[in-house]
């Protein structure tokens, strides 16, 4: 049978005793008035004299203290005048007896002497403790808040953000060691934007070498923690750690699609970039499906990206942004300023050192924004004035994400989904926002008497306005009709909707149509003049 076992850290008793003596007087007037009675006294104390004497038991630490000590404290005089109203009632039923209730009480008028103190002895082991606790290294194994494993710490305090906790509800592990020969440790920390610093946090109790706490510190900026041990006789030692960012917002980025419209049946492309403020893990899902989300077409599966390299041969700062894009974020600034060309912008950003993640310019007001995240899911690019954003080189991540031979189907529009997760268990969903599937050219108004209507797999010679021969469908791509009389799309003349078919100006040539249609949208519009259809001569 397992015997109950009492473990005591510390402990402390104390008795007082309080022997008093002293001369109390008395003296008073009365004034009866029908039922009424108004009392005036006054009360005093000559010489109070007690001795209070206290014995006390305590340890911390061994050795066990024992102590005792007696003390005289003496009031000379005390003076109190006080005055009360009172109702009495008489009455006599086979006799006599009286009721008495007070309604008013008040004390007008005091005095009190100031109080001699004196110690008559003390007696004790008492040793005074004239040394600060002392720091040691966290050599036991602790959390490695970076790398998610336990590790071997060489620090005396160290502090970290706790993984798997919501990014509105963040938690922190705050872990010292300091001991102390003779005397109790109490720990308490500071927390501030500078080193040493107590502009965020002051003086906060710990309970302990180590706690968890769930206190509110500001996000995105690092932050620099001072514990503090003190001893029971106050001295006091400190301990310096810090935590590059206290992270409370998911991980951010975007998913480009390569076009916004494909005729390709068999191939799907996009660009990923991302960026947190905490460490990503080494793989994210990426899945291709029938909208944002979704992944019936090529299943989620692992894909490895890779740290967006530097510019190291940049010439000025500016050199260290990519090129800029038409628009800002919506998201706050971290930093604002009124400069005179985005190379000074660009200078400013870099001074919030890994914090400068982007920047947005107005070339018309000179306002420079810097911004701790790029276009993503929480970050809108808005077009606003002559705003631009420029994103740094060298900061998050990237990969590009292709997929071949697959069977894409027309009308339908596929997106690229990828699922991102850093250290701390936050994790993302970005997806791009899609890619219409567009097989057929576009649709001409009613056509009547066909001369001519085919379609051929012209590549990328269908029309001088393509944007790009790097991913031409095999398919058929360019319809050719040359429409006979009654036909509604294309008209000779500038008289609207109307065909002439003779002119007596020889000096320019005109046409008008009723208008194409297709459900990607009308890129461009070309035109040129022949002598015979079809022919541009």
């Amino acid at each position: 049978t397992a015997l109950p076992i009492a473990c005591f850290l510390s402990m402390e008793g104390k008795t007082r005793i309080t022997p008093w003596a002293g001369l109390v007087v008395y003296g008073g007037a009365r004034v009866t008035i029908f039922i009424f009675a108004v009392e005036l006294s006054i009360h005093g104390h000559i010489v109070d004299t007690s001795f209070p004497t206290q014995l006390s038991l305590n340890f911390a630490k061994m050795p066990l203290k024992v102590g005792g000590r007696m003390d005289l404290v003496l009031i000379p005089l005390t003076v109190e005048i006080w005055a009360a109203v009172k109702i009495e009632i008489r009455i006599c039923i086979w006799g006599c007896f009286t009721i008495t209730k007070t309604i008013w009480t008040s004390r007008l008028w005091s005095y009190r002497a100031p109080a001699i103190t004196r110690n008559i002895f003390t007696i004790g082991n008492y040793d005074h403790d004239f040394s600060p606790p002392t720091f040691s290294h966290l050599s036991s194994l602790d959390y490695d808040f970076d790398q998610e494993r336990r590790s071997v710490s060489d620090e005396a305090c160290r502090v970290g953000q706790v993984g798997g906790m919501f990014p509105k509800e963040p938690k922190f592990l705050l872990e010292t060691a300091a001991a102390d020969d003779e005397s109790n440790v109490k720990f308490s920390y500071s927390v501030g934007t500078y080193f040493g610093g107590n502009n965020v946090k002051n003086g906060v109790e710990m309970g302990g070498p180590k706690i968890v706490s769930s206190d509110s510190l500001p996000s995105g900026i690092p932050l620099y923690f001072t514990v503090s041990a003190r001893n029971t006789e106050g001295l006091t030692s400190e301990s310096q750690c810090s935590i590059p960012t206290f992270d409370t917002t998911l991980p951010s980025g975007r998913v480009e699609q390569s076009f916004d419209v494909s005729a390709n049946p068999f191939h799907l492309s996009a660009f990923f970039v991302a960026h947190d403020d905490s460490k990503l893990l080494d793989a994210g899902r990426v899945a291709v499906g029938l909208g944002v989300g979704s992944s019936n077409v090529v299943p989620w599966h692992d894909f490895e990206y890779t740290s967006i390299s530097k510019n190291d041969d940049a010439k000025d700062d500016l050199q260290r942004f990519a090129s800029p894009r038409l628009g800002l974020l919506s998201t706050k600034p971290v930093g604002m300023k009124m400069v005179l060309g985005p190379q000074y912008c660009a200078s400013f950003c870099l001074s919030f050192a890994s914090h400068c993640v982007s920047f947005d310019y107005d070339y018309d007001t000179r306002e420079c924004r810097v911004q701790k995240t790029i276009e993503g899911p929480d970050a809108e690019l808005r077009v606003l004035r002559s705003f631009h954003n420029f994103e740094r080189i060298g900061v998050g991540h990237s990969k590009w994400l292709e997929y071949r031979n697959l069977s894409l189907e027309h009308g339908k529009v596929y997106a690229i989904n990828t699922r991102i997760e850093n250290v701390l268990g936050y994790s993302q969903r970005i997806s791009s926002k899609g890619t219409l599937i567009d097989f057929t050219p576009p649709d001409t108004a009613p056509i009547l008497n066909v001369k001519y209507n085919i379609t051929t797999a012209d590549g990328c010679s269908a029309s001088i306005k393509q944007k790009s021969c790097n991913e031409i469908t095999p398919w058929p791509n360019h319809r050719i009709v040359v429409d006979g009389e009654g036909s509604l799309a294309v008209f000779n003349g500038h008289v609207p909707f109307e065909d002439k078919l003779y002119t007596r100006y020889n000096n320019f040539v005109s046409a008008n149509f009723r208008g194409f249609y297709d459900e990607a949208g009308i890129f461009a519009y070309t035109w040129a003049v022949g002598r015979t259809p079809l022919a541009r001569n």
